[in-house]
């Protein structure tokens, strides 16, 4: 193979660093897929990161894309003599961490390789080699320099890139294929070559379809088949333990084997329990597992036993066990997402059972709110959720929705009002969006009522009041997604006729003030019939100016008057013509956070300037397909919700104060050298500030617009474009009429 290519990353992101100051990753750590125990430390690669867990302290350490990880999807891990930590990915991808120095390096050979699966299955170290097994082969490096030594693609009679699963390092190599397994040869030290392999074939040299692992007790070799654990003595195999069991995996410590049984639920085509076995004199169940299924086995020098699972490592131990993993979210399916007047950031997690409640994240720490750890939740499917004013929306599939307001719980469903659910199932009601409007009254949409009233009302004395939809705008039941308020009162509606996806173009009504009286309401549809460029819409916004943002499955389309509903214009956000627009979100500053399947597009106020594009190969995104965007206005954060967890952007487009007496700069003092790049942040502005800078005898040094929010940043250079000398500076900050004015000192100290 050629030779490798290395990067180090330092955990710096370049992508438009003068606006976006920090990138977190926030991923769910639960599901441990392997695991090393070192020096009190344990180290586990999940399905959203690695994170380490000292036992001296009780102290936990993440890492994830954001701190420089080539990937979250994470398979297995290792340790070098050298205290590294190898990690394999779902790509291919190798990274390797040296937390001496807080890097890591990104071996990139195998994602490389024009192969269809290059997903690492394991790594096992043996002295300074590191035997890497991959979806076509097995990979040798030089743990020192992270050259390659080999690449096996074919064993014995084995087909050509059979598939490896893990290796066994004893007195041989003994490789586990698909195939079954392959021990090297004495006297060939070219393993590339075929010859230099025995093979132990599948069905025919022994009597089973599957194996997962091998290793020794006793000098005899151990298999891990999905019909029990098989003994080969001499060249026979036979059933020593657990005749008819799928084993996932083995372990052996002294004279004590363990071993993992999984059950298979054929309706669901997975693993749904497992079991945790000692064998000794008999077969001994440690630990009965019902979420899942338990991965690697360890016993530590405490004789507890250290097992991975679907909640966490697992550490068993005399009467008791105990699960270690972060605070982190629940689960990493954050496809619903919204930020509270707070600045909390909820998610939604499922629906169809696979709900585990909401997530709350206060910026410290993550809580999931359930029926396990809170009275008021009845059920656990909240696939969306809303907020707006003081009010938080929980949203669930088939039970109502539930109101949070001054930590008080307030539910709607089949039982507490009188709304009409689905077809067939009247008493499965499916909220799929809520918002206050400016009287205080929350409006609701009804997902497929089969009584044909999609958008209802909560007045604020409690009464509730739902409209039906005109058989003019539509005579069948429809479906309702997504829901906003314009300043006019009317409510814009995504939806379509048959309960599925947004497809039909989007709704409008307009109650005309009169909450009781039907008579004067209106009613209205667009599609691409009257000006819409596409009926797939996504997701309706209003902007800050009052132009209504229509994300569509190909583009972007505006309404600048919404009062004019067929005032629609194409052309404005030219930039994202035929990207499928999932969502979209508005910040301090106008500007509009795109979530597509290619990323996060950042556009300016009016659409005409594509400010960035974020995608998982430039940034730490864990992928281009974005489901949910939700922004902290108060604090300048942007969340993104993915399949793999939520990536929160840190930025400078905060919400404006209303005047200069929070007025502050930093860094003060300023220090400038000829290496650096040097940022003066001015914090505390109104909206739309325009500044000055002087120097202590008054002369102006440079002046210049804020970027519209709280924050701006400036390059600390005067208007020849030169930095400025070492001394005290003044800013003066002062609205576009000069109503409110602030000022604050600096100093510049030139190295």
């Amino acid at each position: 193979m050629r030779k490798i290519l290395l990067i180090i990353i330092l955990f710096s992101f370049n992508t438009n660093a003068q606006q976006i100051k920090s990138w977190q990753n926030y991923t769910s750590m639960q599901k441990i897929n392997d695991f090393e125990f070192n020096e009190n430390i344990f180290w586990a690669v999940t399905d959203g990161g690695v994170f380490s867990f000292s036992q001296l302290d009780s102290t936990y350490f993440l890492l994830t894309k954001s701190e420089g990880l080539s990937s979250q999807t994470l398979t297995s891990i290792a340790i070098s003599n050298d205290n590294k930590i190898w990690i394999g990915t779902s790509e291919g991808y190798i990274d390797v961490y040296d937390p001496s120095t807080n890097q890591v390096s990104t071996i990139y050979e195998i994602f490389k390789e024009n192969k269809s699966n290059k997903r690492i299955n394991d790594i096992q170290i043996s002295g300074d080699t590191v035997f890497v097994s991959t979806e076509f082969g097995l990979s040798l490096i030089n743990s020192k320099d992270l050259s390659f030594f080999d690449s096996i693609l074919k064993f014995g009679a084995f087909t050509s890139e059979t598939p490896v699963l893990n290796v066994f390092l004893s007195d041989k190599i003994y490789v586990v294929t698909q195939a079954g397994i392959a021990i090297n040869k004495d006297g060939f030290s070219n393993l590339t070559a075929p010859e230099a392999w025995e093979n132990i074939s599948l069905n025919s040299n022994i009597p089973v379809s599957e194996i997962n692992r091998v290793t020794k007790l006793n000098g005899q070799l151990l298999a891990a088949t999905n019909n029990g654990i098989y003994r080969q003595t001499n060249s026979t195999w036979s059933v020593a333990y657990l005749s008819g069991s799928k084993i996932l995996n083995l372990y052996v410590e002294g004279q004590n084997l363990y071993s993992i049984v999984g059950y298979f639920d054929n309706d669901l085509e997975r693993y749904t329990a497992s079991s945790l076995y000692l064998h000794s004199n008999q077969n001994q169940e440690i630990l009965k597992y019902n979420s899942g299924v338990l991965s690697k086995i360890d016993v530590l020098p405490s004789n507890e036993i250290a097992v991975g699972s679907y909640t966490g490592l697992a550490i068993i131990g005399e009467g008791n066990n105990n699960f270690i993993y972060p605070n982190a979210p629940g689960t990493n399916s954050t496809i619903n997402l919204t930020v509270d007047s707070e600045g909390n950031l909820w998610s939604g997690t499922g629906k169809n059972n696979q709900g585990i409640g909401v997530l709350k994240f206060d910026r410290q720490s993550w809580e999931n709110i359930s029926t396990s750890n809170n009275s008021s939740f009845k059920f656990n499917d909240f696939h969306k959720v809303s907020s707006s004013n003081n009010d938080v929306y929980f949203l669930s599939w088939g039970k109502g929705f539930i109101k949070y307001k001054n930590n008080e719980y307030e539910i709607f469903d089949s039982e507490t009002t009188e709304l009409i659910g689905i077809p067939n199932s009247n008493n499965f009601i499916v909220i799929n969006d809520a918002e206050t409007d400016d009287e205080g009254n929350t409006w609701f949409l009804n997902y497929w009522a089969a009584d044909r009233k999609p958008i209802g009302v909560i007045k604020t004395d409690g009464e509730i009041i739902s409209y039906t939809i005109p058989t003019s705008i539509s005579s069948q039941v429809i479906s309702v997604e997504n829901l906003t308020i314009d300043q006019y009162g009317t409510k814009w509606i995504t939806g379509d006729f048959n309960g599925d996806a947004a497809t039909e173009g989007i709704f409008y009504f307009n109650d005309n003030g009169t909450l009781e009286n039907t008579s004067d309401d209106i009613w209205g549809k667009l599609s691409s019939v009257n000006g819409l460029r596409n009926n797939d819409v996504k997701d309706v916004v209003v902007d800050q100016y009052g132009e209504l943002i229509i994300a569509t499955s190909i583009g972007v389309d505006v309404i600048p008057n919404p009062s004019d509903p067929k005032s629609i214009r194409g052309d404005q956000y030219f930039a994202m013509r035929q990207q499928t627009v999932n969502c979209l979100a508005v910040d301090p500053i106008n500007q509009k956070w795109f979530g597509t399947e290619k990323g996060i597009f950042l556009m300016n106020s009016d659409g005409s300037n594509l400010i960035a594009n974020f995608t998982k190969s430039n940034s730490p995104l864990p992928t281009d397909v974005i489901k949910s965007i939700a922004i902290d206005k108060q604090n300048g954060i942007v969340y993104a919700g993915t399949d793999f967890g939520i990536t929160a952007i840190s930025t400078y487009f905060v919400e404006p104060n209303k005047d200069f007496s929070k007025l502050f700069i930093y860094p003060n003092p300023v220090l400038l050298s000829s290496n650096s790049n040097p940022f003066l942040i001015v914090d505390g502005l109104v909206e739309d500030s325009e500044i000055k800078i002087f120097d202590i005898s008054g002369n102006l040094v440079n002046e210049f617009l804020s970027i519209g929010g709280k924050t701006t940043y400036w390059n600390c250079k005067d208007l020849n474009g030169k930095y400025l000398s070492s001394g005290i500076y003044i800013v003066v900050a002062y609205d576009s009429e000069v109503n409110e004015v602030g000022h604050a000192k600096f100093a510049v100290l030139r190295k």
